[in-house]
């Protein structure tokens, strides 16, 4: 006699449950149209005076001012213990290239690519890959800022009439050698400080304010768009780090290719 067995009921679906105090459903829409309505600000800010040198950064903080890393505390800044330092830094790394560093402005911006503490600040002519550095930096519960400043060409770093990083009288950008992807990714270039203890504050700047409340869902656009830590920083730790974070934020995890 055969057993006839009844039909398996089927398990109840997972009840997405949102967090205790979190928005509801309303709520959310009415955040996500408020974050759309703000990108589109962003990319009016982004055409906003058009110039052919216009540049940006990126900061986690409102409170951020342009002060590169060998003028900031805990350090107490000297002239003469930064040129020192670097040129302890281009005597004993030399042999660790396989190509030579020519110059001291390129071997500047090696220094600062390494983590050497320098007169340099980091900016980019990708609004983009500003913003990116914005919202995934800093505390996340800040307001992100993004800031854009058009530079005259006289301003532009000319090694062979100016060799010398260390004499320049005014703030001076350098547009490095594009030897580096991560350079090359970024669309980087970098401020010079003639004085690198003082905050830099150009007349001609403007800034676009990210709201903390953003900053995870222009995160998500800025990915989409294929900015993400893996095209800023073009090796296996970029990789991994956003892998990590679309695994945190589960983006694509659950598909077979989620490259």
């Amino acid at each position: 006699m055969t057993t006839t067995r009844p039909p398996r009921k089927p398990l109840p679906r997972a009840v997405e449950k949102r967090p205790h105090g979190g928005p509801g459903p309303a709520e959310y829409e009415a955040m996500v149209r408020e974050t759309q309505a703000r990108w589109i600000k962003f990319i009016e800010f982004i055409d906003a005076k058009a110039h052919p040198m216009r540049v940006f950064r990126g900061c986690g903080s409102e409170t951020h001012e342009f002060i590169p890393t060998v003028g900031r505390p805990p350090a107490v800044y000297s002239a003469l213990h930064e040129e020192r330092v670097f040129r302890a830094f281009q005597q004993s790394a030399g042999p660790m290239f396989q190509l030579p560093v020519t110059g001291d402005w390129n071997w500047l911006a090696v220094a600062q690519h390494h983590g050497l503490p320098t007169r340099l600040l980091d900016w980019t002519t990708n609004p983009l890959v500003a913003c990116y550095f914005a919202i995934s930096s800093g505390k996340q519960t800040e307001n992100a800022v993004v800031h854009a400043v058009n530079i005259p060409s006289e301003d532009i770093v000319d090694p062979v009439k100016s060799p010398d990083p260390f004499s320049i009288d005014r703030v001076m950008f350098l547009v490095p050698t594009k030897s580096a992807p991560r350079i090359v990714n970024q669309r980087g270039l970098f401020s010079v400080h003639n004085r690198p203890d003082k905050p830099w504050r150009p007349e001609n700047a403007d800034k676009f304010i990210i709201p903390a409340s953003m900053r995870s869902r222009f995160r998500r656009t800025l990915f989409k768009m294929g900015i993400d830590q893996s095209h800023i920083y073009p090796d296996i730790g970029g990789l991994c780090e956003t892998l990590k974070w679309r695994y945190i934020e589960r983006i694509g995890i659950g598909t077979p290719m989620i490259g």
